[in-house]
């Protein structure tokens, strides 16, 4: 059976965690790359660049898991907390971009996740606005790391938009983002997708690479607080895949037009990730 979490599950079981559980704040750092942050699962930090002439920053939020520990993809499945960032709007930045490397199921009991059980390093892109010439950009990171139970884990960072960066820094944020899902591209992409009427099934057809492996890991982010991991009926045709994903836990009032979902999916030693945008009329 496909999984999902409603949104106001979700609300709910954070709201329990937190009563059992301490969230931990973080002195803010001022550096391109600031200081550690810990708590009882892991620590956290950001590595950032100077903006470009446009204003972009691009920066790196790394976590750093003790073992045992997880932490969540863009939708936790089951349970969890999804990863979020905010910057702070008087310090004049806003958040383009938050990119995720390639997850993996995570059984624990009864309770399947998507997420992470190893460091992993969440590549970011800010905009710096103009007429904003501080030197500090204040974010705020909010993650959940859990062994038996999810702490929630929330740190403040301020992140210096005047120093240089060194060429370590520059290439962990490279290598960072070397790591993430390629993009669509001719051999391996969605070549249809479609709700059905009655919004119980997502049907997806895909592209797959030259010699794809017969099996195919396939990750489905919907709206806020539903993801979707187990597909069925598939049908292979050399490179094409078709299947159908369960996705009748979502609202009956919930109108998919004009909306924009995620899919990943890892073919053998490729991954790829796309948008799946529907139309608005």
């Amino acid at each position: 059976m496909t999984r999902s979490i409603s949104s106001p599950l979700r609300t709910v079981l954070i709201a329990l965690i937190a009563v059992v559980s301490t969230i931990v704040i973080a002195e803010a750092a001022k550096a391109d790359t600031t200081e550690w942050a810990t708590s009882e699962g892991g620590r956290m930090r950001v590595v950032s660049l100077p903006p470009d002439s446009s204003g972009k920053i691009e920066a790196v939020l790394q976590i750093d898991l003790k073992h045992g520990w997880i932490t969540y993809w863009r939708e936790p499945g089951e349970a969890g907390i999804p990863p979020q960032l905010k910057p702070d709007p008087a310090s004049g930045v806003t958040l383009s971009s938050m990119s995720f490397p390639v997850p993996k199921l995570i059984k624990n009991d009864d309770i399947t996740d998507i997420g992470y059980d190893q460091p992993v390093n969440f590549p970011i892109t800010l905009q710096s606005g103009a007429g904003h010439d501080t030197d500090a950009a204040k974010l705020t990171a909010f993650i959940g790391v859990c062994l038996n139970i999810c702490i929630p884990f929330e740190a403040s960072f301020d992140i210096d938009r005047k120093a240089e960066a060194t060429e370590d820094e520059v290439a962990f944020i490279q290598s960072s983002k070397a790591n993430l899902p390629e993009a669509p591209s001719d051999d391996f992409k969605v070549v249809n997708f479609h709700i059905t009427p009655d919004k119980t099934l997502l049907g997806v057809e895909l592209y797959l690479p030259e010699g794809a492996p017969k099996e195919a890991d396939i990750y489905v982010a919907g709206p806020s607080g539903y993801a979707y991991f187990e597909p069925q009926n598939l049908v292979r045709d050399k490179r094409k895949l078709s299947f159908y994903m369960n996705i009748k836990g979502l609202p009956k009032s919930y109108n998919p037009k004009g909306q924009s979902w995620h899919i990943l999916v890892k073919s053998g030693a490729r991954a790829m990730e796309a948008p799946l945008n529907f139309p608005a009329q």
